[in-house]
């Protein structure tokens, strides 16, 4: 793989990707960037299905008679023996050109940390219902003799039918030690970290559990576990000193049971840290009843809610913009189609609107033939069921459309066309209908010469 991303993007650029990895599986979309890699949806070209790449670019340089390389198998293999609809499948694993790659199932749905930088907190059936979904991946996982060693909110996969999926399991055992020592970088996000790892001890089970219990924490208050800061000084500080603030006798409105679970597993000490399954079980069970249909309704509603939010924007764009801040047309989806994801220090989980410049970028390099291209990719998406994913692609292809090559380009008319069609599937009928009605209008306008 390639040097580090381009700066100046949303989350930074991610590296250029080979055509195809392993002679089988070919990058189609970025998806994210996390502390050990960056993951694409790619195409498995012998099977013929979509999966999630993940290329553990902080591990790059393994070969394959390395400790490192020994190890990764292990880890690899003992991911791959965790059967439980809880937890992200892991397909495939290997080398390419010296960088592990991960191959494993796409979800599609939202993050728990989108859920709640939208929703805030959450009801107590939902909360009791991703907290169980959390707690049976963990048992299985141990079970397996798997520690995830990185639980939190970006890591709790919510689908549209309601399911709750850990991803990333392993992830900070198979890179770790290695990310370490070539960036000298925590592993693990402090917000959601046990303090033992902090303190440099190798995490166990005791930590997984901590990292279910921030999640309550966010999930119950919609707050950070440590308040809004992105200092990471200052989370450690609060959580080694007094540690997370405990919900019993604060919050009257959640549950006792609940308080005292939330916060028996956010003890700094592991060992009086709450970790017994059933018990974790038998207090969330009772609460759970209604919350997979209550799960699903938010999930949905997230996702009408962006596909609206996208369906009017118009931006302000320059006239000109300079040649030297082009864009390769393989990173437009990666840094345009999807929102930056960093946040901000009073909002760390928002998804912050595109920055200027690479508005700029993308407006400046947009032709007709690449709108038509990306609009075809979109109705590609809505033929396949895939409207969340999109409706994001045509919030960026129409704005771009409306301003490139007019309000009544026949590709801008169909981009705002397939927009309406997943609005509509997405339950928005009221901006869906509107938006129908101006393309109807546009249409008699370019045929008839006036409005209707």
């Amino acid at each position: 793989m390639g040097g580090p991303g381009r700066e100046g993007l949303p989350g930074g650029a991610p590296p250029s990707v080979p055509v195809l990895v392993a002679g089988r599986y070919r990058p189609v979309r970025f998806l994210g960037r996390g502390g050990m890699g960056v993951v694409h949806e790619a195409e498995d070209t012998r099977l013929d299905r979509r999966v999630a790449l993940k290329m553990l670019t902080t591990v790059e340089g393994l070969t394959g008679d390395s400790e490192a390389w020994d190890r990764f198998q292990r880890e690899a293999r003992a991911l791959a023996r965790i059967d439980h609809p809880g937890v992200v499948t892991l397909y495939d694993s290997g080398v390419h050109d010296g960088t592990p790659y991960l191959v494993m199932q796409v979800l599609d749905g939202t993050t728990l940390a989108d859920l709640a930088s939208s929703a805030g907190p959450l009801p107590t059936t939902v909360v009791c219902t991703v907290a169980l979904g959390i707690a049976e991946a963990l048992e299985a996982a141990h079970t397996a003799g798997v520690l995830h060693r990185d639980v939190k909110p970006t890591n709790v996969g919510l689908t549209r039918n309601g399911r709750v999926v850990l991803q990333d399991f392993g992830l900070a055992r198979l890179a770790g030690e290695a990310a370490i020592t070539r960036t000298g970088a925590i592993v693990g996000t402090p917000q959601f970290m046990a303090p033992e790892a902090m303190r440099g001890a190798l995490p166990e089970r005791a930590a997984d559990w901590y990292g279910l219990g921030t999640c309550l924490y966010l999930m119950i208050t919609g707050e950070l576990p440590f308040g809004p800061t992105v200092d990471y000084g200052a989370i450690i500080h609060r959580a080694l000193g007094d540690g997370v603030p405990p919900l019993s006798g604060r919050r009257p409105d959640c549950p006792p049971d609940l308080c005292r679970l939330v916060d028996d597993l956010c003890r700094q000490d592991p060992a009086l840290r709450r970790q017994d399954p059933e018990s974790i079980r038998e207090t969330l069970l009772p609460l759970s009843y209604g919350g997979t249909e209550r799960l699903v309704d938010l999930v949905t509603d997230r996702a009408r809610d962006g596909a609206v939010r996208g369906a009017w924007a118009i931006p302000d764009v320059p006239e000109s913009v300079s040649r030297a801040e082009e864009m390769p047309e393989y990173l437009w989806d990666e840094a345009a189609a999807l929102p930056d994801r960093r946040g901000t220090a009073t909002d760390p989980f928002r998804p912050a609107t595109l920055s200027d410049t690479t508005r700029r970028i993308v407006l400046g390099t947009m032709t007709p033939q690449s709108a038509l291209a990306r609009q075809r990719e979109a109705v590609n998406l809505v033929l396949r069921g895939r409207l969340e994913e999109a409706a994001q692609m045509l919030s960026v292809v129409v704005p771009v459309c409306l301003t490139t090559l007019g309000p009544d380009h026949p590709t801008t008319l169909t981009s705002q066309y397939w927009h309406a069609v997943c609005l509509a599937r997405l339950d928005a009928g009221r901006p869906a209908l509107e938006l129908f009605s101006s393309v109807n209008r546009r249409v008699a306008r370019r045929t008839d010469g006036h409005d209707d």
